[in-house]
């Protein structure tokens, strides 16, 4: 019997099926167009947050020797960037997500995410939120990212990742650019 090991996103040095939608994203952020806040939409299991990862370690390693290969969607395992991202480091990154996939995203996780934003950045002057499964934020946490989302710095960066099949508050998804993403 085989078995196969399957990689939080944040471990997937491949990208598999979104080489378009990377190329097309890269093409905003040379142009200054990347929204500030972008809610990644789709199915359970279909790659989004290895997306948000892959693109956000894109955006990290800009000036890096090791950056993201634009030509394979692969990232170099010796990334400076890359590493701090899998040990969830990395200082000018927070990531907020639930406990476990049916637990509620806090209130006091949103406060540390704010506490994060008030901090300077390490270099390049750029923050990035990465919220996984944002249907997950319970109301009062929805109600504290709002402003945070209203009102973003300059070079902060939000990336919802959002399961389609359940519903996340109009007020959160209002304030995000929404890209759909489909198996081919």
């Amino acid at each position: 019997m085989t078995y196969t090991e399957v990689l939080e996103s944040k471990n997937q040095l491949s990208l598999f099926g979104y080489k378009d939608y990377f190329n097309f994203f890269v093409k905003l952020y040379e142009k200054n167009n990347l929204p500030n806040a972008i809610l990644l939409r789709g199915q359970k299991g279909i790659g989004k947050a290895t997306f948000g990862y892959h693109f956000i370690n894109y955006l990290l390693s800009n000036n890096e020797e090791r950056q993201s290969l634009l030509e394979n969607n692969k990232i170099d395992p010796n990334n400076k960037n890359y590493k701090l991202l899998c040990e969830n480091i990395h200082p000018n990154f927070f990531l907020l997500h639930g406990k476990s996939s049916t637990s509620e995203i806090t209130i006091d996780q949103v406060r540390s995410m704010l506490k994060f934003l008030s901090k300077s950045t390490y270099n390049k002057d750029l923050k990035i939120i990465l919220i996984d499964n944002v249907e997950l934020l319970n109301r009062n946490a929805s109600n504290a990212l709002l402003k945070s989302l209203e009102e973003p710095s300059n070079n902060t960066f939000y990336f919802l990742i959002h399961n389609s099949s359940q519903k996340i508050l109009k007020t959160v998804k209002s304030r995000c650019t929404e890209f759909n993403f489909f198996l081919d």
